[in-house]
């Protein structure tokens, strides 16, 4: 069922409030959780809370806990709710991050459309996206990682936003960003690139075009949260103020930095940009920093999705052809790997899952791309 966006006067004893989309005062309500009592929405109201996103299939029917207060969140279910979800198999969570990818897809083929038309963008559906790109990560970033490499590019624009948005969640959920921070990032790496929706000619144009085109068709949106247009804005600047807009050092947000390497990464390895293999990009962004890239957050980025991301094909030492299937964190160049043809020999071998930190015949040579040998990474899943 989807998220629906009510006025606070309407919100009743046992909703399920996922994010709160227009509130006026200097105190901000951050967390999603269960408001159980008139007491509990009174103080919304105090705080200066006009709508919310209510997820309706979460409502409890009944008020069988006594009211909570709630100073600085929303009060939750209970201390569970909170806690760090069980890391999920990556065959357990395969289905879910795939409905997740084709439902961000879909959203965004939307966003992109209303931008075209010069319509308000229906942000309760970008929020929706975003929650569910970011509890997939939570599960297994791994797989949704996966999906987005070996995803189809039917549409340049539609897949770099997505491919944006599914490595800002795992980025966030990597350094620990608090869930509602992490969300907000995640519609701003969907909403990035609108304006060249509004405009094909700035695809191949200055940012600075395009950033202001894509903030203009932003704008039409009252309720849009004011961090959302900032990273926006300045998701193009670098550190020595070479970027654009000119910006230097500290005066560029830190989700605004994040978004840039995020940005950067994936039209360098995009194949309809650069197409540059894992390894040669995240070596050409270190070569940025430090005077023009953050050199921790970079490497913070590196270690979240390896320098072999779940879905790369690499080939080994031995000539085996592999594909990565999950990240190594402590051992970046020694992922999790499925064995599934030789390319000396030119013939499919018994797949076979292997963790290459746990052995030493096996060592990964370098990044390869099927197509010369007349492969598609799909079918070997």
């Amino acid at each position: 069922m989807a998220y629906q966006k009510i006025s606070v006067t309407e919100l009743q004893p046992g909703s399920y409030v996922v994010e709160v989309a227009e509130q006026h005062g200097e105190v901000t309500v951050k967390h999603a959780g269960w408001v159980r009592s008139a007491q509990a929405i009174a103080q919304l109201k105090a705080k200066g809370v006009v709508t919310v996103l209510v997820d309706p299939a979460r409502f409890l029917p009944s008020e069988d806990t006594p009211a909570v207060a709630i100073p600085d969140r929303i009060a939750p279910v209970s201390s569970d709710e909170d806690a760090p979800p069980v890391r999920q198999l990556f065959a357990d969570e395969w289905p879910r991050a795939e409905k997740a990818l084709l439902q961000s897809q879909r959203v965004q083929q939307l966003v992109l459309e209303a931008a075209r038309s010069q319509q308000p963008i229906d942000l309760s559906m970008v929020h929706e996206v975003s929650a569910g790109l970011s509890d997939s990560v939570s599960r297994n970033q791994d797989v949704l990682l996966c999906l987005t490499r070996i995803a189809e590019q039917s549409d340049s624009l539609l897949q770099h936003s997505v491919n944006c948005a599914v490595y800002i969640a795992a980025y966030a959920k990597f350094i620990n960003l608090p869930s509602d921070r992490s969300k907000t990032l995640i519609t701003a790496a969907l909403l990035h690139d609108v304006g060249k929706a509004l405009k094909p000619e700035l695809m191949h144009q200055a940012d600075a075009a395009a950033i202001s085109t894509s903030l203009a068709a932003l704008q039409r949106n009252k309720d849009l949260a004011g961090q959302v247009s900032l990273w926006i804005s300045q998701h193009c600047a670098l550190l020595d103020g070479s970027g654009s807009p000119p910006i230097k050092g500290h005066q560029i947000a830190k989700g605004s930095q994040m978004l840039a390497i995020v940005n950067q990464y994936e039209k360098l390895t995009n194949p309809a940009g650069s197409n540059q293999s894992p390894l040669a990009a995240s070596r050409y962004l270190l070569s940025m920093t430090p005077l023009q890239l953050d050199t921790e957050l970079l490497q913070l980025f590196i270690k979240c999705i390896g320098v072999y991301p779940p879905g790369t094909v690499v080939k080994l030492t031995t000539g085996k052809l592999a594909l990565v299937l999950e990240n190594n964190p402590k051992k970046p160049t020694q992922p999790k790997v499925k064995l599934f043809y030789h390319s000396v020999h030119h013939h499919h071998i018994i797949p076979k899952i292997m963790d290459l930190s746990r052995q030493q015949e096996e060592h990964i040579e370098g990044c390869v791309d099927l197509k010369k040998y007349g492969l598609d990474v799909r079918n070997y899943l």
